[in-house]
């Protein structure tokens, strides 16, 4: 198809095809004559994401390049590509804080090299990573590094710090009341989807679900707190 024509179909305005292939995030068309290039599904699929990352989560140019990097990164293992996803959707509408999370322009979890440490924003004390995988034990889980796990050890030091007091039994409280409905949510990823829409599916789920999460918890607190009031209150 032509850029009239992709346009179109992705809703998105010619100018704005041009400026992304211009800043890397979408590959050129196929070049048809001297004047005429052509689009085909792949560009729809990324043209897909990079409208959702812009319109939900705002999400900068810069971090929408480091994603489309991983995902034309053939020698990135899709479930590390899934990973980096799920930096991304945690950075954008997830309610945690900058300082939770890893610090823009530094290597990605799943991207940087065998051995190196980890990049920290604001490293958790070591007794809250140990809480942490204290409960991942205790819940049978595999203890592996990720930014939803880094950034856990670090909200919860944040949380004590407040003066809520976080117990192992707490965390696995929580996690055991969001893992049914977590299930439903993670489904085999099919080998016949575009790496793209692997990535629109797990950002978009991850977005919604925690969106639900915190209205619910707010929802519950107001609840709670207007059924302890006595009669007079």
């Amino acid at each position: 198809m032509k850029l009239s024509a992709l346009a179109e179909a992705a809703g998105v305005s010619p100018a704005s095809i041009k400026y992304y292939i211009h800043e890397g995030l979408l590959p050129p068309g196929q070049k048809k004559n001297a004047t005429t290039a052509v689009y085909d599904e792949a560009h729809l699929h990324r043209l897909a994401l990079i409208r959702w990352l812009r319109e939900e989560l705002t999400t900068p140019i810069s971090d929408i390049a480091e994603l489309t990097r991983a995902i034309d990164d053939d020698s990135l293992p899709t479930i590390e590509l899934m990973g980096v996803c799920q930096e991304l959707a945690l950075r954008g509408n997830s309610g945690l804080p900058a300082s939770a999370q890893r610090e823009p322009g530094a290597p990605p979890f799943a991207l940087r090299s065998t051995g190196a440490a980890p990049p920290e924003a604001s490293p958790a004390p070591d007794r809250f990573d140990d809480l942490v995988s204290a409960a991942i034990d205790r819940l049978g889980w595999p203890d592996e590094e990720s930014a939803a796990r880094n950034a856990l050890a670090r909200v919860v030091a944040m949380v004590d710090a407040a003066g809520y007091p976080v117990s192992v039994d707490s965390v696995v409280a929580q996690c055991r009341a969001i893992a049914p409905i977590a299930q439903a949510h993670v489904r085999p990823i099919s080998v016949e989807h575009s790496r793209d829409k692997v990535c629109l599916s797990v950002i978009r789920g991850i977005t919604m679900f925690n969106r639900q999460l915190i209205a619910t918890s707010a929802l519950t607190h107001a609840a709670l707190s207007m059924m302890s009031r006595g009669p007079d209150d």
